[in-house]
């Protein structure tokens, strides 16, 4: 086991990392706050960036996807330094504003439209213009692209509709062909990101929000069905641990974990640890 010495060397070097190569002398986002609690930068470069950050099982890219959607949706002011941190492990300015795409949905408009306002200011101040082409069909029928987002949909879950525990309302139906048209239809269908990238966003969503019913659980079954491992879905929870609180990334894990015991899954890999 590691000394909390060469933890914190190891948080150092991963927090320069991020920073792009500013090494020892990074402070994080808020240094001004560390000044009132000087315990917790220490604290937080140890368990944070030493401990989780640096983990094996889920690529540095997967990590900066999840964490920065979660910031996202919290509408933090941090998600400025998650931006730049994505950037710097290698995440394209493109594939950035499609995961925001994808929070708008997740998150919702205005935590998407936040996000997307800091990228602006944050490709600019490195001297980078980036609008991504328009790929919406607009003169498709409605019907056509809800055909599309219920294929899109159950390459992903075999029965698009079975997380109803009861007999939906005309206004629940009404939300889901709203969702299978744009959700499902326009975004998920988008280029400019990979489909492992779109599920490890959709999941960071569900682990920043907290509440956890059979339309999470069939999420976690299609990552699985997608290919995502057992040990790739528990870090997402692990790594947002610090990011949305301990109980409800424990509270995912234990979701997770009752999915990997479920007959379809049972067999296919040893449980993440």
């Amino acid at each position: 086991m590691a000394t909390l010495d060469e933890r914190f060397q190891k948080g150092l070097e991963m927090r320069g990392r991020l920073a792009g190569g500013q090494g020892r002398i990074y402070k994080g986002a808020v240094p001004a706050a560390y000044e009132l609690a000087p315990d917790m930068y220490r604290i937080s470069t140890e368990s944070l960036y030493g401990s989780i950050w640096s983990r094996p099982g889920l690529e540095l890219r997967y990590r900066a996807i999840a964490t920065l959607t979660v910031a996202a949706i919290q509408l933090t002011t941090q998600v400025r330094s998650h931006i730049r941190n994505a950037l710097n492990v290698g995440i394209t300015p493109e594939e950035i504003i499609e995961v925001l795409m994808m929070v708008a949905f997740y998150g919702g408009i205005p935590a998407a439209y936040n996000a997307l306002a800091v990228t602006k200011e944050v490709l600019e101040e490195r001297g980078m213009h980036v609008t991504l082409p328009e790929t919406f069909d607009p003169s498709l029928e409605p019907k056509t692209l809800y055909e599309r987002g219920v294929a899109k949909h159950k390459e992903f879950i075999s029965d698009v509709f079975g997380y109803h525990p009861t007999e939906p309302t005309p206004v629940e139906r009404a939300l889901d062909v709203l969702m299978h048209e744009y959700l499902w239809g326009a975004v998920w269908t988008r280029p400019g990101l990979d489909m492992k990238s779109r599920i490890v966003c959709a999941l960071a969503a569900l682990v920043v929000r907290g509440q956890y019913d059979v339309s999470v659980r069939r999420m976690i079954e299609g990552a699985l069905r997608f290919g995502l491992t057992r040990t790739e879905i528990m870090e997402i929870g692990m790594q947002l641990a610090f990011y949305v609180g301990v109980l409800p990334a424990r509270a995912f894990m234990h979701v997770a974990n009752t999915v990997f015991r479920s007959p379809e899954f049972s067999q296919a890999e040893p449980r993440g640890r």
